[in-house]
């Protein structure tokens, strides 16, 4: 399922449309430790086709190099955006008595 994300950077207005498979895609780029490159293929990819040059001369300097601290900034609310629907994880304490339980057992 496609989610449209809309964010305004300076003046500029840009529509982004995020998948799953696009998220994946970027979460297993950055495994590796590198993360700018990724967060901006990630922009390149769900920009509004009529925005790609726009939002390109915004996040890249002269030489076409994306300028880290802005990509990261606008990966940063697509994910809080993206992800803002799932359920929340949180680990189960386990209770003290089954942990006593499972040593006493162990001691056997």
């Amino acid at each position: 399922m496609a989610q449209v994300i809309l964010i305004t950077v300076g003046a500029a207005a840009f529509e982004f449309t995020v998948t799953d498979k696009d998220y994946n895609k970027f979460v297993d780029s950055i495994s590796g430790g590198k993360s700018v490159l990724p967060a901006y293929n990630l922009l390149s990819a769900t920009v509004k086709n009529e925005q790609h040059a726009k939002l390109k001369g915004l996040v890249t300097d002269g030489e076409n190099n994306p300028k880290a601290s802005l990509v990261m900034e606008i990966v940063q609310i697509i994910t809080e955006e993206f992800t803002s629907d799932l359920p929340a994880v949180v680990k189960t304490p386990t209770s003290s008595a089954t942990s006593s339980k499972e040593t006493d057992m162990s001691n056997s």
